[in-house]
């Protein structure tokens, strides 16, 4: 099976995308690998079997759906299908607030990891209105891509991001994902972390949002995400740390209460721990790099 690389595409290194058009009138896709990127695809025309791992699964247009590493897929009984692929190095996904979106979490996290361990479907199929603004977009952003006009990167890159942001928003209000025995219960306690951490975020509250006991949650949890629930809580809580560190002049027990630790001495302990110097010395060594 051939693995396929991002450099295939583009040989800017600085500049980890692609965007372009993918034709298969009656023609069918070899499986492949993705090594090192993730693909977002968006049907714009035809129909095609989509084959994932050992699924298989019927698309269509206005089918949207992100295909992670290390994941055999192909297409087959192609019938006049077009797609739009963006290859990308799922590090550019860092903006902030994207990730208060459930539906982010559920079409770029929780889909590409499970379609390959469970056989999870993609879900987010376009209606006429969505399907014509993003057709629109995509056909800007690519006309963009293939310009040598300066600024061309920072023009394609804000199109894929605004795609971002609006597939989330259009997944999250979806009510087909809502359903209690579906793994995105997960994507809700993971965004509601993100919009919530410097408050006090209990366990309860993630498991009332993710419909599963404590055990299947940390368990499917931490497949999708790499860490336990805890331990990306308090990622997101030391991240904004370093930056209250660096640009502001608060004390460390305002700090230590604007991230959602309720003890100084606990939130140095955790934070050396994290980023192995004291917060005092972190703040003092980036002054001092300044």
């Amino acid at each position: 099976m051939e693995r396929m690389l991002l450099s295939f595409f583009t040989d800017d290194t600085e500049f980890p995308f692609h965007i372009g058009y993918g034709y298969h009138e009656n023609d069918d896709m070899f499986m492949h690998i993705h090594e090192d990127f993730s693909e977002l695809v968006i049907v714009l025309q035809g129909k095609a079997v989509h084959k994932v791992e050992d699924e298989k699964f019927d698309i269509g247009k206005g089918d949207v759906f992100v295909v992670g590493s290390e994941v055999a897929h192909g297409y087959d009984d192609a019938e006049n299908f077009k797609i739009c692929n963006i290859m990308f190095d799922p590090k550019m996904l860092t903006a902030y607030d994207i990730k208060k979106y459930p539906g982010f979490h559920s079409l770029f996290v929780i889909e590409p990891h499970f379609i390959k361990t469970q056989g999870y479907q993609n879900k987010l199929k376009l209606g006429i209105k969505e399907f014509s603004a993003l057709e629109k977009l995509i056909d800007t952003a690519i006309k963009e891509y293939e310009t040598e006009e300066p600024g061309k990167k920072t023009l394609v890159l804000s199109y894929f991001l605004q795609m971002v942001v609006e597939l989330s928003r259009q997944y999250t209000k979806t009510e087909t994902h809502l359903s209690n025995d579906k793994i995105d219960g997960i994507a809700y306690a993971a965004a509601h972390m993100e919009g919530h951490y410097t408050e006090d975020v209990s366990m309860d509250d993630l498991l009332s949002l993710s419909h599963y006991s404590q055990r299947h949650f940390i368990r499917l949890f931490s497949e999708a995400y790499g860490v336990t629930p805890h331990r990306y809580l308090l990622q997101l809580r030391i991240k904004h740390a370093c930056a209250l560190l660096t640009e502001t002049s608060l004390s460390m027990a305002e700090i230590s209460a604007r991230c959602g630790f309720n003890d100084p001495n606990y939130f140095a302990r955790i934070f050396k721990k994290y980023i192995s110097v004291s917060p005092n010395s972190y703040r003092n060594n980036k002054l001092k790099a300044c």
